[in-house]
């Protein structure tokens, strides 16, 4: 089947959609007529189901020509002017309408969406959403080939109804998400929208692959061969730095009720770092070898880049070798404020720090927590007293997984090792109490401890002669000893 054929069918489908929604509706109208007509109370029953599932539809149908709320912080040409006119040119270029907005979003990808009626076969208008990580980690050509590639899916320049296909997939997975199973109608009635999603994708996932590549090939036209392999390359390395940075450091003081007040410039340190930049340049170098599934929309990495190098090199424009940060007038107070723009209401709550001040003030957080899980309600001078007593497994996890056919030395081994773990959240809690111990940032490990002299070099021994059994050199370190709370 000739992907023309495959993408007016998909076409076809997409627009069968509401009349599938609507003959479902109408078919349950006609039945509560009738039960209504043949006797009044089988039409009440009957109406128990009828009304939510009527709605479920309805809802469903709406669903599919919904957009929603936009994330991301809007920009106008007037304040970004670099941004746009680079916009409207790529738009112009792969064939299709610029962007009505522009809107930097704190993901690691970008995308041209459409706001649209008649159930996805008119559009009213189009907004570029641009990921803030990629300002931080691309050069102006790499971008270029990314904004170029996301244009290009609306084009019907390689393949007639290309456009129509690629939004025909965005809409359907809208009405799956509406279909949440919140409640049993939802339930009941999702399987049937998810066949005919399966029908829709099986048809048009091998017009959206060979339209993938299309796009790759629009990138390279308006970018160069290089430019477009290399943002291939840089995007699935970005993709990992940018899911490590928010678990790991944007949302590391969370609990503690802090936030970084520049998380852009934390994002670029982190990219910078000798060791995290030796794992973006192996990946880089080999990005991962997928294997597809048939309904997968997109190809392989790997396949993509192999077959714009079999195209032949294609020169793009020069002087664009700069960060692509600098199309951005101010651009870490305008990553940053993206970033901040697609909070929840309780993260515009909490109060925003330095990258050091909030690594030593989550650190405190999280060994204060674990201390007082330790402590239970007891003094640090009680645990120490246990210890004496000869009463390890008293300190080591009560839920700690020891193997049925462990001997007597493997157990002691694992209950010992346990004991001293528990008994370092203690102890550096009450050391950071005391001002002995403080955590600054590190882009290689997240977070370093720093120890004041009277700790350093003593701390972790004074924790393992404690759990050998003789507690007296930490119990004169930890000289104010106390309960340790949670806060």
């Amino acid at each position: 089947m000739k992907n023309s054929f495959r993408a007016l069918a998909a076409v076809v489908l997409l627009a069968g959609f509401p009349v599938l929604v609507l003959a479902l509706v109408a078919g349950i109208v006609v039945v509560e007529v009738f039960a209504f007509r043949n006797r009044l109370s089988h039409g009440l029953e009957f109406a128990v189901f009828a009304a939510p599932a009527t709605y479920v539809l309805l809802r469903a149908l709406f669903t599919f020509d919904r957009t929603g709320d936009a994330p991301g912080l809007p920009v106008t040409a007037e304040a970004q002017p670099e941004l746009w006119a680079l916009a409207r040119e790529l738009a112009e270029a792969v064939g299709t309408a610029p962007p009505d907005e522009i809107r930097i979003m704190n993901r690691a990808n970008a995308a041209v969406f459409e706001r649209t009626r008649w159930f996805g076969l008119r559009v009213t208008g189009r907004t570029l959403f641009i990921g803030a990580p990629l300002f931080a980690g691309l050069r102006v050509a790499e971008l270029r080939a990314v904004l170029g590639h996301e244009f290009a899916h609306y084009s019907n320049r390689d393949t007639r109804f290309a456009g129509a296909t690629y939004r025909g997939r965005v809409a359907i997975l809208r009405v799956l998400s509406g279909l949440d199973g919140a409640s049993w109608f939802s339930r009941l009635l999702r399987p049937l929208f998810q066949v005919y999603g399966w029908v829709y994708f099986a048809v048009s996932a091998r017009v959206s692959r060979d339209q993938e590549l299309a796009a790759d090939v629009a990138a390279a036209r308006v970018a160069g061969t290089a430019a477009a392999t290399g943002a291939l390359r840089e995007i699935e390395a970005l993709n990992v730095a940018w899911r490590d940075f928010v678990r790991k450091y944007l949302m590391m003081g969370w609990d503690a009720g802090y936030l970084p007040a520049q998380p852009a410039e934390g994002y670029r340190l982190l990219l910078t770092d000798e060791t995290r930049a030796h794992e973006t340049a192996r990946l880089c170098q080999d990005p991962p070898e997928e294997k597809p599934s048939p309904f997968d929309s997109h190809p392989p990495t790997a396949e993509r880049i192999r077959v714009l190098e079999a195209a032949g090199v294609i020169s793009g424009p020069g002087a664009e070798d700069r960060p692509a940060s600098e199309l951005l007038r101010d651009s870490e107070e305008v990553l940053g404020t993206a970033w901040f723009a697609e909070l929840s209401d309780e993260g515009r709550t909490k109060q925003r720090t330095d990258w050091d001040t909030l690594a030593d003030v989550s650190s405190r957080h999280e060994f204060g927590e674990l201390a007082a899980r330790v402590l239970r309600g007891r003094s640090v001078s009680g645990v120490l007293d246990a210890l004496d007593a000869g009463q390890l497994e008293d300190l080591a996890d009560p839920d700690l997984p020891i193997p049925a056919d462990a001997d007597q030395r493997a157990r002691q081994e694992l209950v010992t090792e346990s004991a001293r773990i528990r008994l370092s959240f203690v102890a550096l809690s009450q050391a950071a109490g005391a001002g002995g111990a403080r955590w600054t940032i590190s882009w290689s490990e997240v977070t370093a401890l720093g120890l004041t002299p009277r700790y350093s070099g003593t701390l972790f021994p004074g924790i393992d002669a404690a759990v050998a059994g003789d507690t007296a050199a930490l119990r004169s370190l930890l000289s104010e000893p106390g309960r340790v709370s949670s806060a």
